[in-house]
């Protein structure tokens, strides 16, 4: 499994990414891919990496992959930023939810608006820090798999 794995990040150093253009792309893939408002992750996505020259087609498998993850993750980052913003929390139970979506459309808009941006600021509070820790650690492990990679070819030559 690990010789199938190095076997599938080789063909990445092979397109020419180095390390850090390899831990960013996962990074924020991982970072977007939970993004707790489900359905611009795509967008989002496609945007950073033109704009930043990542690689594409790895971050969107990397959050196709996490889309289980996100769709769980919109109820901890909800209850985690209304902890810290110090909300009553939403109830999520069937019942809950038929009476938010009973009230209207604008009650039900205002109601769910407000939680995406408490959501928001949860996945804000949780992702960032875990972010930089990920590229950090990505980006080491990278840096010394293509070194490991460039000394076994010169041993080859």
């Amino acid at each position: 499994m690990v010789r199938n794995i190095l076997q599938k990040v080789k063909v990445f150093f092979k397109q020419g990414l180095n390390p850090k253009e390899l831990a960013m792309s996962i990074t924020f893939a991982i970072m977007i891919g939970i993004f707790p408002i489900y359905g611009i992750t795509t967008a989002i996505l496609t945007i950073l990496a033109l704009r930043l020259k990542l690689n594409l087609p790895l971050m969107l498998a990397v959050s196709y992959i996490l889309t289980p993850v996100q769709i769980f993750g919109i109820v901890v980052f909800l209850r985690t930023g209304e902890f810290f913003l110090g909300l009553e929390p939403l109830g999520l139970d069937l019942q809950s939810i038929k009476e938010i979506l009973s009230a209207g459309f604008i009650r039900t808009l205002q109601v769910l608006s407000g939680s995406f941006m408490t959501a928001i600021f949860g996945w804000v509070l949780i992702a960032l820090p875990f972010s930089l820790f990920l590229y950090i650690f990505l980006f080491q492990i990278f840096k010394k798999f293509k070194i490991w990679r460039l000394r076994k070819e010169s041993e080859q030559n």
